[in-house]
């Protein structure tokens, strides 16, 4: 399988699994520490700036960031966590938010591909693409909705490599912003499991914050 859309899927869905992985220890999972810390509520990343903003009461880790110019990933959190201050606010869904940002894209786009994405990540390469260990087995697809602009992904990954302090399953929203692909994800901390309902209302909080913002 090597369609466009295959190859832009491919570049970005590594790009997101490389950089979350380098921020697994994120601050913003953990509880309150010592001293009033930076928890902006918005930050632009690459040389295209592509502002990332999460819903009320999410604020961005700046331990997290990781910005290339070519990529980026924002990790956001409770802001009241990440700012060691309980008047920052917190967010009324408790979870942990991701944004990856890929490369600048001339093979299409997202937007106009969304018939064929189910079908991708339902294959043995975009099971294995998702997959923190690289293997397709350890992925199940759960669940996909589509809109005309973005595709939205409910999957669980029992393999290896997992990031610390969440659950194994999450879900995920591929949109275009600009000239790049944009992977949001939204993942149940350890110690409370989200609704299928609260899960889904919040990625499209989140992908409406992004989307707004930019």
């Amino acid at each position: 399988m090597s369609t466009p859309i295959c190859d832009i899927m491919r570049r970005a869905v590594l790009v997101a699994a490389c950089l979350a992985l380098a921020a697994c220890d994120a601050a913003g999972l953990q509880g309150l520490g010592r001293g009033v810390k930076p928890a902006p509520s918005q930050i632009a990343v690459t040389t295209d700036r592509i502002v990332v903003t999460g819903p009320t009461g999410f604020c961005v880790d700046p331990t997290t960031v990781r910005d290339t110019a070519d990529t980026g990933f924002v990790l956001l959190g409770n802001c009241a966590a990440i700012a060691n201050s309980r008047s920052a606010g917190q967010p009324t869904t408790p979870a942990v938010l991701t944004a990856t940002i890929s490369e600048p894209s001339t093979g299409g786009r997202i937007s106009d591909t969304i018939a064929e994405l189910d079908s991708l990540f339902r294959s043995d390469e975009g099971r294995r693409l998702l997959s923190r260990s690289g293997e397709p087995s350890s992925i199940v697809i759960l669940e996909t909705i589509r809109s005309p602009r973005v595709f939205l992904l409910h999957a669980s990954d029992q393999g290896a490599g997992a990031m610390q302090d969440v659950q194994p399953d999450y879900w995920r929203a591929y949109l275009d912003v600009g000239p790049r692909l944009v992977t949001l994800s939204v993942l149940s901390t350890k110690d409370r499991s989200l609704s299928r309902e609260e899960s889904l209302s919040l990625l499209r909080r989140f992908v409406q914050a992004v989307q707004g913002a930019n």
